[in-house]
């Protein structure tokens, strides 16, 4: 005898059987699920501070790099941070004027870029300056001289004038 829950039992156990075959992997019989923690983090604020306070002269592109081509710049807005959590873990913080949150799991990370020598050819000779001047426009620094070098600039000009009287006439 069957009771009025029997079929609707059967469709369970059924759905069960066709999901957890579709759901488990071909290698094993259990899922394997990575836990990953916070290996590093840079707030919006802290990263905004660090990018208004960073002066762009400071960042010299080296002698070596070549002209960055289309394809390394759209790396540097769109791989960079994965290539940067992988390559340089919490040793040395390069972006600290981007938000970030570096993850870490129990499985080794492969970066984007060929290798992680190549994520730091591109981040020192394509991305490092482009994206702090980015990330500072963002933040709303000014590009436009500030109010004491427009002062330099029209004093600049009389100073020159009267050395020149002096030296030339005196």
């Amino acid at each position: 005898m069957m009771t009025s829950s029997g079929p609707a039992v059967c469709v369970v156990l059924l759905y069960l059987g066709v999901s957890s075959v579709l759901a488990t992997p071909s290698v094993g019989k259990e899922l394997k699920y990575e836990e990953y923690n916070v290996e590093h983090e840079i707030s919006t604020t802290e990263a905004r501070n660090n990018a208004l306070s960073t002066d762009l002269n400071a960042i010299i592109v080296p002698a070596g790099c070549q002209e960055c081509t289309k394809e390394e710049i759209q790396y540097c807005g769109s791989n960079l941070i994965s290539d940067h959590c992988c390559c340089d873990k919490r040793f040395h913080e390069y972006l600290p004027y981007i938000p970030h949150t570096c993850y870490i799991g129990t499985q080794l990370c492969t970066p984007v870029a060929t290798d992680c020598n190549e994520y730091t050819r591109l981040r020192i000779c394509c991305c490092d300056k482009y994206l702090l001047q980015k990330w500072r426009h963002k933040y709303g620094a000014s590009t436009a001289p500030s109010t004491s070098t427009k002062n330099i600039l029209v004093i600049l000009p009389i100073l020159l004038s009267v050395v020149h009287i002096f030296v030339y006439l005196l």
